[in-house]
Formats: C-alpha cells, sequence, structure tokens
C-alpha cells in the first residue's frame, strides 16, 4: 500500500470511531478533536475547543440526529496534517434520512491520535424557496 492509501485507512478507521461514538450518544465527541480544534457548522458562527464541540454534538444527539454515516472520497497527507474530502448521511429515529452533504477535515496527530482539528460540512440539499 503507498502512503497515502495508508493515510486514508488510517482516516477511515477514525471516522468509524466517530461514528460509533456518535450513535452510543455523542457524551465523548470532543475527545476525538485536537485540544485547539475548530468546528464551522452551517447557519452558525465557529465553535471553538473541545468543551464547546462536546456541548454541539450532543446537542445534535439531543435534538434527535442519532446516526451519522461518513464517507471517505479523498484523503491526502501534506505535513503533519490530513486533509479528508467526503460525504456525510444524517439519521433519526427509526433510521429516518434527516440531511445528506458533504465535508472537508483537516486531521492532526496529537497523543498518536489522528484527531479532527478543522471540521466543516454542508447539506447537499437544495435552498428552500423560504430563504429566497
Amino acid at each position: 500500500m503507498s502512503a497515502q492509501q495508508d493515510v486514508k485507512t488510517d482516516i477511515m478507521a477514525a471516522n468509524q470511531k466517530f461514528m460509533t461514538t456518535f450513535q452510543q450518544g455523542a457524551t465523548t465527541m470532543a475527545s476525538l478533536y485536537t485540544s485547539d480544534a475548530q468546528l464551522f457548522p452551517p447557519n452558525s458562527d465557529v465553535v471553538k475547543g473541545t468543551a464547546a464541540i462536546g456541548t454541539f454534538w450532543k446537542g445534535g444527539y439531543d435534538a434527535g440526529i442519532k446516526r451519522a454515516k461518513l464517507e471517505t472520497m479523498e484523503a491526502e497527507k501534506t505535513g503533519d496534517q490530513v486533509v479528508e474530502l467526503g460525504r456525510y448521511t444524517l439519521y433519526g429515529a427509526n433510521d429516518a434520512q434527516i440531511d445528506a452533504g458533504k465535508y472537508v477535515v483537516v486531521w492532526k496527530k496529537e497523543g498518536g491520535q489522528w484527531k479532527l482539528h478543522r471540521d466543516i460540512w454542508n447539506t447537499s440539499a437544495p435552498a428552500s424557496m423560504a430563504a429566497k
């Protein structure tokens, strides 16, 4: 396997941990992020730091998102970071699909583990006519 294939395998394993942690109630999501991580959620300001990130994901779970599916399309190592491009699908109660979209994550090693460092995503659903 090439170094790029190895890193993609590592990121896919880290994403599996993300999906499992979220599905188990999202209570330890902060541990998957670097100490100075930032989220860039749609329709919101930047969420900075592990405490705020943990609260954000727990809030999403409590609001009805019960499962996330992540699919790595690309993972490219540049220096000590990996840039991942992927697709996500979110599910609610009874495994009903709530949303689907795309994301970019910058991963960084911290404590010997790949952790999310910068995380941005947005829906692929068409913009609502009501928003115009």
